[in-house]
Formats: C-alpha cells, structure tokens, sequence
C-alpha cells in the first residue's frame, strides 16, 4: 500500500513539473480549423483522445471476437 502512494505521488509530482513547464501558447491546426492554447492542454487532449479511440478499437474487436465464439461453440456442439 505504501509502495503504491509513493509511485502514485512521484507520477503526480512529475505529470505537475511537465504542466508548469510547458505553459507556453501554441496552435493546433487540423484541416481548416486552428486552436490556440497552452501547450500542456493541447497534450492531455490528444492524450484523452488517444484513449477514447483505443478503448472503442479494443472494445469493437473485443465484440467481435465474442460473437466469434458462440458461432463457433454453438457449431461445435451441433457436430457432437
């Protein structure tokens, strides 16, 4: 438990000096838009972006495999 508050506040206290480091304005184009704000935002957005479309890959794939296995078991039990 302890090991786990220490990993946890040393995560904390870095993603903090990553923060105050990279307060700077920056722009974010993508195709006819342009965004302008502090740099570490534009990071944790795209970071939780990245997130939301890596768990709906995952989860879709996850889906499709279930599917998978019941065709397949309900196909093996009709062979029996």
């Amino acid at each position: 438990m302890r090991f786990k508050l220490i990993i946890i506040s040393i995560l904390f206290l870095l993603s903090a000096i990553i923060a105050l480091q990279n307060t700077i304005e920056v722009d974010l184009k993508f195709l006819f838009l342009t965004i302008k704000g502090p740099l570490i935002v534009m990071i944790v957005v795209i970071f939780i972006l990245g997130l939301v479309i890596g768990i709906a890959v995952a989860s879709t794939y996850e889906r499709k495999k279930r599917i998978k296995d019941k065709a397949d078991d309900k196909l093996r039990k009709e062979s029996e």
